[in-house]
């Protein structure tokens, strides 16, 4: 399976710096459990890590679909990894 990159995104004007203001050790937790979607390379993460764990298609539509899930109303306010997740393998037929 291939792990799709930055180029690979179907959206533009992500951070490409990654915030690490407080301890790194902290950060470092946190992001396992949340997800930033403005940082380009934890959407990057996110979307391999969906294809990885999920029974879906492992080409570069499926990359851009989990990616363009991650904006979805719905999940606006979401940034726990394990809810972002369930609910994208949830509605993953749906659209």
């Amino acid at each position: 399976m291939a792990d799709f990159t930055r180029e690979d995104l179907a959206f533009a004007g992500y951070s490409q710096t990654i915030d690490i203001e407080n301890d790194p050790k902290t950060i470092e937790v946190l992001d396992r459990i949340c997800v930033n979607k403005t940082e380009e390379f934890e959407v990057v993460h996110f979307c391999n890590q969906f294809l990885k764990k999920y029974k879906v298609p492992q080409t570069k539509a499926s990359f851009q679909k989990a990616e363009s899930f991650l904006q979805h109303p719905s999940l606006e306010n979401e940034i726990y990894r394990l809810q972002l997740l369930d609910w994208i393998a949830s509605n993953w037929v749906k659209q």
